[in-house]
């Protein structure tokens, strides 16, 4: 039979060596074309080149899109989250959210999706698309009563535009399986000075506020420097920090077994500093899981940088929906937890091998209690908290005719006295 034919030696020898050829040559074809995607962005700068100063607003939407959807899609995402969790490690903040009625079980979910939501228009959208504008306008209008009644102070929506920086440079650094150039950090900090300006956000507590900064590089590196500081100085344990977290981690895990639910939070531990580990009540792992979460992490790099051909357009992870769905002219979302907001219900969402391990977790599919979860979709002018459905329309008509009067500066960074605001 097949199992007792015997192979004779050179025949073995010969496909040895051509599953040899293969892998040498699979190794040389990812090695080619790894860094292919780093090398086009830098290209048009560099020595003899044109200098950082010079890059449009346009390019550095374009650096954001690769990165985000093809090149580090991990990292961006993770990113987002960590900003999330370490927002309740500032006290004002984690304040701020316990009065406010949505720190709590029924509300954190929704919460959590509408933020992220949010987050993603901003960053996925150009900044004179009409999508970009309601997301910021949304976000302007909900943080607004707040800042009139100094409950957000302007270093708190610093920190928080800053953390959002901050965090996308410390898990492309610690977990993934490149670096960032200059050219990528000076679009990231184009990205965040137009958005704190869109957003109203002094820049006064930035050393060079003043004297305006050389390019994105020189202002991203310096807004991460000051939430640094600004974390050491303000993130201490308060009752509100823990109570952030209970609803907003331990809640969402609340079907798991303990020792689950102990496993996640010391991995979300690892991935802070000791800073905002003590602010937020977070246990850092144990030295046995924490050399497991090492391992798993270098692995995937090593995976990732020699094995792993780059990812090609057709596989591009969308932060959003390019187009509304046509029945209900608002735009649905793919699942971000255990909880399906504004999943549109279809044989696949319901049925498919994806939506068995989420009841497993004792998560709900999409359609569940009706339209509890508005699987119908979002409209980017009414997201939010239920109490504000419907309110502040007139307030963002009026903030949005303000972003698209300022128009977009071609190289906001062209002018070193631009950077004062």
């Amino acid at each position: 039979m097949f199992g007792n034919i015997e192979i004779p030696g050179y025949k073995w020898n010969a496909i040895c060596l051509a599953l040899a050829i293969a892998s040498i040559s699979y190794l040389a074809v990812v090695r080619r074309f790894r860094y292919c995607r780093r090398a086009k962005i830098e290209a048009p700068f560099g020595p003899g080149k044109r200098d950082l100063s010079s890059m449009t607003v346009k390019e550095a939407s374009s650096i954001m899109t690769e990165l985000q959807e093809l090149e580090l899609p991990y990292a961006f995402s993770k990113a987002r989250k960590m900003a999330l969790l370490k927002a309740g490690g500032i006290p004002t903040m984690s304040k701020l959210f316990a009065v406010t009625g949505q720190n709590n079980k029924r509300n954190s979910g929704k919460r959590a999706v509408d933020t992220e939501i949010l987050l993603r228009e901003s960053q996925s959208q150009p900044r004179d698309s009409d999508r970009y504008m309601k997301a910021v306008a949304r976000m302007n209008y909900l943080h607004d009563r707040y800042r009139r009644a100094n409950k957000i102070t302007d270093k708190d929506l610093l920190h928080t535009l800053g953390d959002g920086l901050a965090e996308i440079l410390n898990v492309i650094e610690r977990d993934e399986w490149r670096d960032l150039t200059d050219v990528e950090r000076c679009a990231l900090g184009i990205f965040h000075k137009n958005l704190g300006e869109d957003m109203g956000i002094p820049f006064h507590s930035l050393p060079s506020s003043t004297a305006g900064w050389k390019d994105g590089l020189h202002f991203a590196l310096e807004l991460k420097e000051w939430t640094i500081r600004y974390e050491e100085e303000v993130a201490k344990p308060t009752a509100t920090g823990d109570q952030y977290v209970r609803v907003y981690v331990d809640s969402a895990l609340s079907s798991l077994p303990n020792f689950l639910r102990s496993l996640v939070r010391q991995m979300l531990g690892a991935d802070l500093d000791d800073v905002m580990r003590a602010s937020l009540c977070i246990e850092s792992p144990n030295p046995a899981f924490a050399l497991v979460i090492s391992l798993v992490r270098n692995i995937r790099k090593m995976s990732l940088r020699y094995l792993a051909l780059p990812r090609g357009e057709t596989a591009a992870v969308k932060l959003v929906h390019d187009k509304p769905s046509p029945e209900t002219k608002l735009y649905n979302f793919a699942r971000k937890g255990l909880q399906p907001w504004y999943m549109k219900p279809t044989f696949w969402s319901k049925w498919g091998p994806g939506s068995w391990l989420v009841r497993g977790f004792g998560g709900k599919v999409p359609g569940s209690r009706g339209d509890r979860y508005h699987p119908q979709g979002y409209d980017l002018m009414t997201i939010g908290p239920e109490p504000q459905k419907g309110k502040g329309i007139e307030e963002m008509q009026t903030d949005i005719e303000v972003m698209r009067a300022r128009g977009v500066a071609t190289c906001p960074f062209s002018n070193v006295k631009s950077g004062a605001l």
